[in-house]
């Protein structure tokens, strides 16, 4: 697998990552009570920043991961 291959699979990782954690983010909102979020909008913007923050981080993992592997990998032909 060429090298551009390699950096495109982790990019899309990334953004696979980023969209899932938005899609979990906006799935949340919607099973939220509408009045209670209006009367603690700041507290619930926080929340949602910090759900996404998480999901993102736990769905970030795998391109991380396979990001080091292709770099190990690159070091150790070398």
């Amino acid at each position: 697998m060429s090298t551009i291959k390699k950096l495109g699979l982790v990019i899309a990782g990334y953004v696979a990552a980023c969209l899932l954690a938005s899609g979990v983010v906006y799935v949340y909102q919607l099973l939220t009570d509408n009045a209670v979020t209006q009367a603690s909008s700041g507290m619930y913007a926080f929340s949602d920043l910090l759900l996404f923050l998480g999901m993102f981080g736990i769905l970030a993992l795998f391109p991380t991961g396979l990001a080091l592997y292709f770099l190990f990998r690159a070091f150790r032909k070398a």
